[in-house]
């Protein structure tokens, strides 16, 4: 019992500092571009870069720091370390989504929304990731 009342004012003062969070955001966004390939034998190429936002100096990355998907679909991939991707996907509707590794924030996913491919074409989606401030 003596010590749930002194665990007690650690869990108040954990949960009020932390309802004292100014969290902003700072947005995202995605450009995207279409052209014919006919070596793809009928299917389609989805590829691009994935760049900070206000990323100061030359950006860099790390293996693997993002996760580009697409949605309803098992077809993912990652970055190499120059932020480019790519994924080899069947003709169709699809929204590809971005996410950074460890960022767990729903609203920093940015995503290319029903975007149709058609067979022997390769899209370019190039992702740009916002991010948190405190």
């Amino acid at each position: 019992m003596k010590e749930i009342k002194m665990l007690l004012p650690f869990v108040v003062l954990l949960i009020i500092t932390g309802s004292c969070l100014n969290r902003q955001f700072v947005d995202g966004w995605t450009e995207v571009g279409t052209s014919s390939d006919t070596t793809l034998l009928d299917s389609t190429l989805v590829f691009g870069h994935i760049y900070h936002v206000d990323w100061p100096g030359e950006e860099y990355y790390r293996e693997n720091e993002f996760t580009v998907w697409g949605e309803h679909t098992d077809l993912q991939t990652t970055n190499d370390t120059t932020g480019y991707y790519s994924l080899k996907m069947a003709p169709g509707t699809y929204t590809i989504k971005c996410q950074y590794q460890y960022e767990e924030w729903e609203r920093l996913i940015e995503e290319a929304k029903d975007i149709k491919f058609a067979k022997n074409t390769q899209t370019e989606i190039n992702f740009y990731i916002g991010y948190t401030v405190e």
